[in-house]
C-alpha cells in the first residue's frame, strides 16, 4: 500500500487482520509534514502508523523535501500469479471513501506480469527498498509519534469529519 492519506477505520482493522493472518504487507506513507510550503502536524498518517506497527504492520515514510507523496496504490499479489491493482485520486479516509468528495480509483485484476501491474509492483518495490541506491523512503522511527491527545484528536476528526482530510 502506497497512500498520501490513510484514515479509513474499516482498512486499518483489515490491515491489522491480515497481518495477524500473516500476511505479508508493506505500508508507505506520506509523512503529512508539508503542505504547499506549509508546515503539518503529522495527522493521521503518524497516528494510524504507530497502531498498526504497533500490530506488526511494516511501516515506512516517504522521503520528502517539501513535496508530497501523493500516490495512491493498493497492490495485493495472490499466490495463484494474479493480482489486483486500485489505483487513483481517493485516498483511504472517511471523506474519500463514503462520496463525500468526487474521487475516481480503477480497480485492474490480472496476472502478475502484465505490464501496468508489473510496473506498479516495481514502483512500489522502489521506494521500499532502495533497490537503485536512491533513497526514497525511511524507516518509521524517522516520523514516529506517541502523543495520545493526536490519537485522540485523529480519531475524532476521522469519525466526523471535521478534517482537511
Amino acid at each position: 500500500l502506497v497512500m498520501f492519506y490513510l484514515a479509513d477505520r474499516p482498512i486499518i482493522r483489515a490491515l491489522k487482520r491480515a497481518a495477524r493472518r500473516g500476511v505479508s504487507l508493506r505500508v508507505l506513507l506520506d509523512p503529512n509534514k508539508d503542505a504547499f510550503g506549509r508546515t503539518k502536524n503529522g495527522m493521521p498518517n503518524r497516528q494510524v502508523a504507530r497502531e498498526l506497527t504497533a500490530a506488526g504492520v511494516p511501516v515506512r515514510w516517504a522521503a520528502t523535501h517539501g513535496e508530497q507523496m501523493h500516490a495512491k496504490l493498493l497492490l495485493v499479489r495472490h499466490a495463484a500469479g494474479t493480482a489486483d491493482l486500485l489505483l487513483g485520486s481517493a485516498n483511504f479516509t472517511r471523506r474519500n471513501l463514503r462520496d463525500l468528495n468526487l474521487e475516481t480509483n480503477v480497480r485492474l485484476t490480472d496476472n502478475l506480469d502484465v505490464p501496468a501491474i508489473r510496473d506498479a509492483a516495481a514502483f512500489a518495490d522502489r521506494l521500499w527498498t532502495h533497490a537503485d541506491g536512491r533513497v526514497f523512503s525511511l524507516e518509521y522511527e524517522a516520523f514516529r509519534d506517541d502523543a495520545r491527545r493526536r490519537v485522540w484528536l485523529y480519531r475524532f476528526q476521522e469519525a466526523t469529519g471535521l478534517c482537511t482530510w
